[in-house]
């Protein structure tokens, strides 16, 4: 960690900004603690049995979809040294726990424990308090690390998009049951009933037992308290067993870049010769269009992207319409966000095809066509992605009046998105991990780089967003003609940005070609 601070100084910036915020949030977090001391023992029990939840839920989600921030702990990068592992899992589970999240974690988690005192057997409710928030932080840590192990492994394999179809196909379901649990019964019965049996079941369960342990003793049954400590003891053991078993995995077997059956043809040379009626693209820009497409379905790096870039906007979608009801015209931002994270998660786009811009440089093709391939590809998922959120908002609110507009708006954030993306990813490029590598790690010394093409990507977007979506704003205010205002903004703004950002993203392009070329070698 000392070695990777004195090489690029901006990861010492952003643990020193992690430090600050952690410390400026503590004292809120003494008022709640503070506050919810006052409050009876069943109303702090489940409260903190839910905060629990939730934070155990977020050390194995978050660090999947925010990717690419600190891979020091990557047990390939051990690989070569031939550490036993019995020498390497002391350090790892060490340095685990002195990352900025788990201190602050830490903090939060004795701070959840001191809500116990002053009850009743005060002194035993608080240790019993303290005892089990430190168990619970235990497996925090070890469910983010071997959530992220398991994660690289399942995504090399092909079974990765069925698993990951069966999950999001799950996660959907559970939001509409929620919502339709909701507008049926109400908040309030919805919050009495079914969300009061689900926190009395998960304060018997390793996620959140440690917090309700306590409760057990303030109401004279130690049994309870101690069989509590003993679940989240064990499931620690054996995240800590799992973690050292995918440790073992990483460090004895080699990193899988891909492996395919013989082929009678190649597929991505039979793009040059295969044209559709009415399209006029160049023979560059199909077999670019093909190769992109390829590793869209069978690179882990571009499949975490996926996930990454859908999940955020239909979770955050799902709970808004649990909490707020799926009346309101807001569900149709829903599209505009998903359509806007896809295009600016796209903004470093040609580093993740670093291995074949040097073949398309010295095959002195057109920079422009190469850039068109790229964005056709994503377009070929992203665009289908954005339609079926726009049909979604549109049947869970009934106004499929709305939906010509909205898709076309939708679309044409996407589009200027994409475009905006090309020319980043060819001005501010930046190191991402190399094909067959965890695509949720990072290269050493690319925070700074990052940091400066994300800062300049967003602010590129923040002003180009808006020109788009504003028609769609004022027919959602004023009706009558901006409703066709709008379609015909999202259209033209869509087109133009896709064509005009890999238009000047191709001649940017042909003119860093060498700097391109020493970057990516």
């Amino acid at each position: 960690m000392r070695h990777q601070f004195r090489r690029d100084w901006w990861r010492l910036l952003f643990v020193a900004a992690g430090a600050i915020w952690s410390v400026s949030v503590i004292p809120s977090l003494l008022v709640a603690s503070h506050v919810l001391s006052t409050r009876p023992y069943d109303v702090k029990e489940d409260a903190l049995v839910a905060v629990g939840t939730v934070i155990a839920l977020a050390w194995v989600v978050v660090p999947l979809l925010a990717t690419g921030v600190d891979d020091s702990l990557d047990p390939v990068r051990f690989a070569p040294w031939g550490i036993a592992p019995r020498r390497l899992m002391p350090g790892l589970i060490v340095a685990a726990f002195t990352t900025v999240p788990a201190i602050f974690f830490g903090m939060l988690a004795g701070v959840m424990a001191a809500t116990w005192r002053g009850e009743s057997h005060g002194g035993w409710v608080l240790a019993v308090a303290f005892v089990g928030a430190a168990l619970s932080l235990a497996t925090w840590v070890a469910s983010a690390r071997l959530a992220t192990l398991w994660a690289t492994r399942l995504l090399a394999t092909r079974a990765s998009k069925a698993v990951l179809g069966g999950l999001a196909i799950a996660v959907v379901a559970l939001i509409a049951v929620t919502a339709a649990a909701v507008r049926s019964d109400g908040l309030e019965s919805f919050l009495a009933g079914e969300v009061a049996t689900a926190l009395d079941a998960l304060a018997r369960t390793p996620w959140a037992a440690g917090f309700a342990a306590p409760s057990a003793v303030a109401l004279g049954q130690p049994w309870g308290a101690v069989w509590r400590l003993v679940i989240v003891a064990a499931w620690f053991l054996a995240l800590v067993a799992a973690w050292r078993s995918a440790v073992e995995h990483s460090l004895v077997n080699p990193v899988s870049r891909g492996g395919g059956t013989l082929r009678t043809q190649d597929g991505i040379l039979a793009a040059m010769e295969r044209k559709l009626p009415g399209w006029r693209a160049t023979a560059t820009t199909r077999v670019v269009l093909a190769r992109s497409v390829r590793s869209w379905r069978i690179d882990p790096r571009y499949v975490s992207q996926v996930v990454g870039a859908v999940a955020m906007p239909t979770i955050m979608g799902g709970i808004a319409v649990a909490a707020l009801g799926s009346r309101g015209p807001w569900l149709f931002a829903l599209p505009i966000f998903l359509a806007v994270t896809i295009g600016w998660g796209r903004h470093n786009d040609l580093a993740y095809d670093a291995s074949a811009v040097w073949l398309d440089i010295v095959s002195d093709v057109r920079g422009a066509d190469v850039m068109r391939g790229r964005l056709l590809a994503t377009a070929g998922w992203a665009a289908p992605a954005v339609v079926t959120m726009c049909v979604a908002a549109a049947a869970l609110t009934g106004r499929w009046a709305v939906l010509p507009a909205v898709t076309l708006a939708a679309l044409g954030a996407l589009g200027v998105g994409l475009g905006i993306a090309a020319v980043s990813s060819v001005l501010l490029p930046y190191r991402v991990p190399a094909p067959g590598e965890s695509p949720f790690g990072a290269e050493t010394g690319t925070i700074g780089a990052s940091l400066g093409a994300q800062v300049a990507s967003s602010l590129a977007t923040g002003v180009a967003v808006p020109i788009v979506v504003s028609p769609l704003l004022a027919a959602f205010v004023w009706g009558g003609v901006w409703w066709l205002v709008a379609a015909v903004a999202g259209a033209a703004c869509g087109v133009g940005g896709a064509w005009g950002g890999t238009r000047a993203a191709g001649a940017l392009y042909e003119r860093r070609q060498g700097r391109l070329i020493g970057m990516f070698s």
